[in-house]
């Protein structure tokens, strides 16, 4: 068992310059351009998935519809809410017998890992060079088994726990939804827009969810600014807290414009005991509590100061480290995001679920 303590969070750095400041507090800012990079404003679609309004329109009524699980009873929201920075503000979500939303949800499905955040899972795998046409994000889930986003998108549907429940297998229930959403007067209308015709079929519904989701990202950040040039956008104790975040060694693992390599992290398994697992993004990580895959820390404090443990750190990490960590740390929150939700779904069944 860990023992986290609890620090007073003040602005220590400028306040002890002018009585000599301590010499392991670097508040000098650096050449960081090999390291982190700003988010681009805009996503990349591939090619085989072009962008269109109708077709992201569409995707955002079967994000919040019901109509896709299998009870009818839990939507992608349900687990994925902006209420809670696109996640769902707990260590293991409950999906198909759930009722409720967020940390207040009651059920006894509980996913075996936690959910992430959704929030620029458009820019997945991109690193620090130019993000270029040519670029299409991926490695999707926990363990990267989706190569895209469109694949990711229906995996949840043939999940048993987390939309599927347990009226029909994972091969019946596609044939099902896409007879569902035909029954329905305006699915039809909305696919011929989004598409050209009135097919319904798995291949669309995956494309349509993708290209909705690739609209929820969060740019401009002071994290952005300051690394666009503008030196003004940091005060002296978030430079201290970034210079610290690379002096330990963080950013070998949290680097590039998402603040992670998008890999399987050989290292924290060896700390928690847990499967091999992607390094998450740290992009607005004070709203999208609770931590680790597992969720068992629930404040960002306590996971920096989880890592102290960790006998691979290029310096040793002491309470006031921790605290300037965290103060750096909240520079990448963003509330530059798509937060809204529709008033209705075609379906008439109530939004975002039970």
């Amino acid at each position: 068992m860990h023992y986290f303590r609890t620090l007073v969070l003040v602005p220590f750095v400028v306040a002890t310059v002018g009585c000599g400041q301590a010499p392991d507090i670097d508040i000098a800012a650096r050449d960081y351009s090999a390291t982190f990079s700003e988010l681009p404003q805009r996503a990349n679609y591939p090619t085989d998935n072009p962008y269109n309004l109708a077709k992201e329109q569409l995707g955002e009524f079967l994000f919040w519809d019901p109509i896709l699980s299998g009870a009818r009873n839990v939507a992608c929201a349900s687990c994925h809410h902006p209420d809670f920075g696109w996640a769902d503000g707990r260590a293991f979500s409950i999906g198909s017998d759930g009722i409720g939303l967020g940390p207040s949800r009651l059920g006894e499905q509980h996913t075996p890992i936690h959910s992430p955040s959704i929030l620029n899972t458009a820019f997945a795998g991109l690193g620090n060079e130019a993000m270029t046409e040519n670029f299409v994000a991926t490695g999707y889930f926990w363990d990267l088994r989706a190569a895209t986003l469109e694949e990711q998108s229906l995996g949840p549907i043939e999940n048993p726990v987390e939309m599927l429940g347990y009226i029909y297998t994972p091969a019946q229930i596609l044939p099902e939804i896409v007879s569902r959403l035909a029954a329905i007067e305006q699915y039809p209308v909305l696919f011929e827009q989004a598409f050209g015709s009135t097919q319904i079929n798995s291949q669309r519904i995956a494309q349509a969810l993708a290209t909705f989701e690739r609209k929820i990202i969060s740019p401009n950040s002071r994290f952005d600014e300051f690394m666009a040039g503008d030196s003004t956008a940091f005060t002296a104790d978030e430079i201290a807290g970034l210079n610290k975040f690379i002096d330990v060694g963080c950013a070998r693992c949290h680097l590039g414009p998402l603040l992670s390599d998008n890999t399987i992290d050989v290292v924290q398994p060896v700390i928690i005991g847990k499967d091999a697992v992607r390094t998450p993004s740290l992009r607005n990580i004070s709203i999208t509590a609770p931590y680790m895959h597992d969720g068992s820390i629930s404040t960002l404090q306590e996971v920096i100061a989880f890592y102290e443990d960790r006998d691979d750190l290029e310096v040793t990490m002491a309470d006031e480290d921790v605290a300037i960590i965290e103060i750096f740390l909240k520079t990448l929150d963003s509330d530059n995001f798509y937060q809204s939700q529709p008033d209705y779904v075609p379906s008439g069944l109530p939004v975002g679920g039970d």
